[in-house]
């Protein structure tokens, strides 16, 4: 009996180290969400124009332990101009508690109907006593990446463990994409359009308010596998982790982990034509960084998992010590810009501009140009409306705009580009003006439009 009893305890012993790790990998996911924050930046343009909008990053630092310092990307804390340069947000903020967040869009109602008019820009509520203010301490200018300081250490945000590197996992193994989606926040209270006064033009007044519910520890977790390791040529030649857990827009500056809880990548890139292509960049660009800006990370005791196994067997070897005391039986004991309501039709009339299909699925058809016109796959979204078997083709691709006279055309985020004739990519958020015999593609040449006015050039 006492010999079975040691052989027990010796395999015991040799398989129990495994098992722990085992245990801590399942709960990696978990234990990861601690250490993850919902931002909020505001953006004052060069025209003017106030933009704000969400995204999600990571803590750094001594591992488990609360911090200051914060990984998100770039375009978290930054928005374009109409040139194309960047502006760095100048309010960044970190939402803690629901409701923290609110934007309200005007529209005036006409003839029954309800347009949009660049006189009523979108009103931003926030409330800083439920937010802790940050500072952009580093703005990488090669990749889409950047580096947030807190005024103060954030309650119960840890910092996360960096990966040695991304390509530590291999293609097929299991990742999970942690952050704030804005689609999570759909179930939020929305007031529906209100009526608010005559105060434009002695025309009624409609708003609409959407409140971000989110909490600082409502995190959202996805699962995936790694599809496979490759360059974004279009960004830059940035490498990126290619994967398959679902991600929205809010997503962007939240971290890929693997089953360890470490962190390989941050989610930035998503092709919106299908959720099975997502790209997070590696994390190696962030290490080499917070190393020349002598910012410590991953500071932790090299005992820790030994002092848990450690412990572990110590609690195993008193329980099988009382057992053969009491030389009785063991019995068996029963483990992600700033969501966006249905947008109205701007105010009508002929502006003359007219876009001519060179090519793709609407060659040879001609639209006119009047207020906004955007172009996508989304019936509900765009007025140009592409088919699903149409590829490249964002759920909102693009968007053409006509301000005092002059056509103007942004991309508004989509996966595989929005291009001018010479081949230029335009920006995300890149406003560039057209002129007649202008021409521009969605995703290639293969859609690919000209300008023209009424009547002909």
């Amino acid at each position: 009996m006492k010999r079975a009893m040691a052989i027990f305890l010796v395999v015991l012993c040799l398989t129990l180290p495994a098992q722990v790790m085992a245990a801590g990998e399942a709960q990696a996911p978990a234990q990861a969400a601690n250490g993850v924050v919902q931002v909020y930046a505001e953006t004052t343009l060069s025209d003017g124009t106030v933009h704000a909008g969400v995204g999600s990053a990571f803590g750094v630092g001594k591992v488990g332990e609360q911090t200051d310092i914060f990984i998100t990307n770039r375009h978290v804390v930054t928005a374009a101009n109409q040139d194309g340069s960047l502006t760095q947000s100048q309010r960044v903020y970190l939402m803690l508690e629901e409701n923290s967040f609110s934007t309200t869009i005007r529209a005036v109602e006409s003839e029954g109907q309800l347009y949009t008019t660049d006189d009523l820009p979108p009103i931003y509520d926030i409330k800083t006593d439920r937010m802790i203010a940050c500072k952009v301490r580093y703005i990488s200018e090669d990749y889409d990446f950047a580096i947030l300081q807190a005024t103060e250490p954030v309650p119960g945000r840890v910092a996360l463990e960096l990966a040695a590197g991304a390509e530590t996992l291999g293609v097929g193994q299991q990742i999970y994409a942690l952050g704030f989606p804005a689609l999570s926040d759909d179930v939020s209270t929305a007031t529906g359009w209100e009526f608010s006064g005559n105060y434009y033009q002695q025309l009624p007044i409609y708003t609409y308010t959407q409140s971000y519910n989110s909490r600082v520890s409502d995190v959202t977790v996805t699962t995936g596998v790694i599809s496979r390791f490759t360059t974004m040529v279009s960004e830059g030649d940035v490498q990126v982790i290619q994967h398959d857990a679902t991600i929205h827009g809010g997503n962007s500056g939240g971290p890929l982990i693997g089953p360890d809880g470490k962190v390989v990548g941050i989610n930035t890139y998503s092709a919106t034509n299908t959720e099975s292509l997502n790209y997070a960049i590696y994390i190696d660009y962030v290490r080499q960084t917070l190393d020349e800006l002598h910012i410590p990370y991953n500071v932790r005791s090299s005992w820790g998992w030994i002092a848990a196994v450690a412990a572990a067997l110590v609690a195993v070897g008193a329980g099988v010590w009382f057992v053969l005391r009491k030389k009785g039986t063991a019995k068996p004991r029963a483990a992600a810009p700033v969501y966006q309501p249905p947008q109205p039709q701007n105010i009508p009339g002929d502006s003359r501009f007219r876009i001519q299909g060179v090519s793709g699925y609407f060659a040879g058809k001609r639209f006119a140009v009047n207020g906004v016109v955007r172009l996508g796959r989304d019936p509900q979204l765009n007025q140009l409306v592409y088919p699903q078997e149409v590829k490249g083709i964002s759920r909102v691709h693009c968007e053409l705009t006509v301000v005092e006279g002059k056509l103007y055309l942004k991309d508004v985020g989509s996966s595989y580009g929005t291009y001018l004739g010479s081949g230029q990519r335009l920006a995300a958020n890149q406003a560039v003006e057209l002129r007649p015999g202008d021409r521009f593609s969605l995703a290639s040449q293969q859609e690919t439009f000209v300008i023209d006015v009424k009547g002909g050039a």
